[in-house]
């Protein structure tokens, strides 16, 4: 009797491992999507908090490395105090990721800081596309 109990012991833990190893494989896959979208997704909100902020420096590193190496700082926040537009707000419409490429749809709101236009904001929606690089996404931008 006590040979049937360890050996049923042990085909019950058997049974638990391989099913567990059929878990952790089949749902591996999905997490590591979602996850990849939760990190984008979160990226894209500091981005776009720094830049309604107009915290320039700050939302510098967000860019591309490439659009980095060819703009340095100090003309990326320069080139963006003296926008005509400031952003206001944003909510992230749609999101996803196809590899090392990510695509965000934005609702943005904004002003332009022309006089006659300053009490009136505007609506538009933004596509953007993020990239991932060494494990990180950053916003792509074309070099200047």
């Amino acid at each position: 009797m006590g040979v049937r109990i360890v050996k049923n012991s042990v085909i019950l833990v058997l049974i638990l491992l391989l099913i567990s190893g059929i878990l952790q494989c089949t749902s591996r896959s999905r997490i590591v999507k979602e996850d990849d979208e939760a990190i984008l997704r979160r990226r894209v909100q500091e981005f776009w908090s720094y830049k309604i902020k107009g915290e320039w420096d700050k939302s510098y590193p967000y860019e591309s490395p490439e659009f980095r190496e060819k703009t340095k700082v100090e003309i990326y926040i320069i080139q963006n105090q003296r926008s005509v537009m400031k952003w206001e707000e944003f909510e992230v419409i749609e999101l996803w990721v196809s590899g090392k490429e990510g695509y965000v749809k934005l609702k943005t709101k904004y002003r332009y800081l022309i006089s006659r236009f300053m009490k009136t904001p505007f609506e538009r929606v933004v596509e953007e596309q993020w990239l991932k690089k060494e494990g990180q996404w950053y916003h792509f931008s074309p070099p200047a």
